[in-house]
């Protein structure tokens, strides 16, 4: 009987709750600071082009990636090492600067 009574007291105390306004709905709402403004640079269409060092081209690099795996018979409890191996063929993008192109199978 006091499960009863303390359940609909407390439906009653929620829909009661629930069907009051909302006050924080009638806060004034006060306007955002300005930011300070801030240089922009004007580079044109391209924004990674710069006077030093050109227009970056990009060229497309095909290679093996390396993965790693644990083989069939792995025991968590002897805690091997994982192995590696080449996984299948993935493109990469490299970028060129256009004053030394050369420079770009260095890594």
């Amino acid at each position: 009987m006091l499960r009863t009574l303390l359940g609909l007291l407390l439906l009653g105390s929620s829909v009661i709750v629930s069907a009051l306004p909302a006050r924080a709905a009638d806060y004034a709402v006060y306007p955002r600071p300005q930011r300070a403004a801030v240089l922009q640079i004007d580079r044109g269409p391209n924004p990674y082009c710069g006077p030093h060092c050109g227009c970056p081209e990009s060229i497309r690099v095909r290679h093996r990636s390396l993965v790693q795996y644990y083989p069939s018979n792995f025991d968590p409890r002897r805690r091997d090492e994982p192995l590696y191996a080449y996984g299948p063929n993935r493109t990469y993008v490299r970028y060129v600067s256009p004053r030394n192109p050369d420079l770009v199978f260095q890594y």
